[in-house]
C-alpha cells in the first residue's frame, strides 16, 4: 500500500488543517497523531512568529509514504534537522528524497520552498526531524543584499551537496532531541518548543552568518562522526565512574588521539574531559534540587572524593553552590 500526500509551506493553518482531515485526528491537542495503518506517531506545527514556522515529525511509517511538497512563487528558506538516514537526487524541477531506517548523528539542510521535493517513506522508516520554514518577511533584510544573497545562495547549495559535513553540533543535537523527543512525556507547551526552536534557529543563523567558503565545515567521514557521538553516549551513560582518559577513549573510536581530541572538541565545543565533567556537574544539579539527594549522596553515587573542589565547581558552573544542608 502506497499513500500519498500533497501540500506546501505556505500557511501553516492549511497545513495543519490539511494533515488533520487526512489522518481523521480531530483532538484538541498540538500533535496530531498517525492513524494506525500508516504509522505510528505524530506532526507537530507551531508558529514561533507569524513569518518563521516549526515542523516536527516524529513518527514509524507503517506503509509506503510519499509526500510531495509543491513549489510556491515565495523566497522563503526551509531548514532540515534530521537523525536519520536519507538519499537525494536534486533535479531541475524537484528534490526527491528517500529515507532509509538508518540513524545518523543529526545533520541539517536549507532548501528553496521555490523547489518543489518528493519525499519517500517506505514502511518500517523511523522518522524524526524538524522543520523550520523562514518567510521571505523575516530573511529579506539580509537576503536582499547582493553579497549575502550570494552567500546564502551558495550555502543553500554547499548543503545539498556536502549533506555529510553538516552535521549538528552537540548544542543542536540536544536541542533536536528536547523537541522531538521531550524527556518529559506530557510536554505539550507552546513556549517548551517555541523557546527550543528559537534557540535551534540562533545556532543555524550564526553558522550562516560566518559560513565563508566550502572549506569552512570540517570535512570529516560520516563513522567517525557516529563514533564520536558513541563515546559521548559512553560518557554520560557513566558518570558514576572515573574518566578513563583521552587514550582510551580514542582507542574506543578507533581514531588516533589528536584526530579524536580535535574532533571531539570540534563537534562539542568541550574537550572530552570537559564534557564529562560537565555532565556530572549537571547530573548532580539534577540529584540535589529536583530529587533532594543530600549532598553527601551526590558526592559518593557521582566519584566526587573532595567536597571543597566540588563546591567550587558546582557554583562555577550555576552560580549557586549546592545544598549542603545534610
Amino acid at each position: 500500500m502506497l499513500k500519498r500526500f500533497q501540500f506546501d509551506f505556505s500557511d501553516l493553518d492549511v497545513l495543519s488543517n490539511y494533515f488533520r482531515k487526512e489522518f481523521n485526528s480531530y483532538e484538541d491537542s498540538d500533535r496530531i497523531f498517525f492513524p494506525e495503518e500508516l504509522g505510528n506517531g505524530y506532526l507537530s506545527y507551531y508558529k514561533m512568529t507569524d513569518q518563521v514556522f516549526l515542523l516536527i515529525n516524529n513518527y514509524t511509517a507503517h506503509c509506503d509514504i510519499e509526500f510531495t511538497r509543491t513549489a510556491i512563487d515565495e523566497k522563503d528558506i526551509i531548514l532540515h534537522f534530521r537523525k536519520y538516514a536519507l538519499n537525494h537526487a536534486i533535479r531541475p524541477d524537484e528534490i526527491v528524497s528517500t529515507y532509509e531506517n538508518g540513524y545518523t548523528p543529526g545533520n541539517m539542510r536549507c532548501l528553496h520552498a521555490a523547489k518543489a521535493e518528493k519525499v519517500c517513506i517506505p514502511k518500517g522508516a523511523t522518522i524524526r526531524s524538524v522543520m523550520m520554514v523562514l518567510k521571505y518577511d523575516f530573511v529579506k533584510k539580509y537576503y536582499d543584499k547582493p553579497d549575502s544573497h550570494h552567500k546564502m545562495e551558495e550555502y543553500i547549495r554547499y548543503t545539498h551537496k556536502h549533506i555529510d559535513k553538516f552535521y549538528l553540533s552537540y548544542k543542536q543535537s540536544t536541542l533536536f532531541d528536547q523537541i522531538v523527543q521531550p524527556e518529559v512525556n506530557n510536554v505539550e507547551s507552546y513556549l517548551y518548543y517555541i523557546a527550543r526552536g528559537i534557540m535551534l534557529l540562533e545556532t543555524f543563523w550564526k553558522d550562516a552568518l560566518h559560513w565563508k567558503t566550502d572549506n569552512d565545515p570540517f570535512v570529516i567521514n560520516s563513522a567517525q562522526v557516529e563514533n564520536i557521538y558513541k563515546i559521548s553516549f559512553y560518557l554520560k551513560n557513566n558518570l558514576e565512574e572515573p574518566f578513563i582518559g583521552v587514550d582510551k577513549l580514542a582507542a574506543m573510536a578507533y581514531m588516533s588521539r589528536t584526530n579524536f581530541f580535535n574532533m571531539f572538541r570540534e563537534i562539542h565545543n568541550e574537550t572530552p574531559l570537559e564534557f564529562f565533567n560537565n555532565r556530572k556537574l549537571e547530573n548532580s544539579y539534577t540529584m540535589l534540587f529536583t530529587e533532594k539527594k543530600s549532598m553527601k549522596e551526590v558526592m559518593k553515587r557521582l566519584n566526587y572524593s573532595n567536597s571543597s573542589k566540588f563546591k567550587k565547581a558546582f557554583y562555577n558552573k550555576f552560580n549557586v553552590y549546592p545544598n549542603i544542608s545534610s
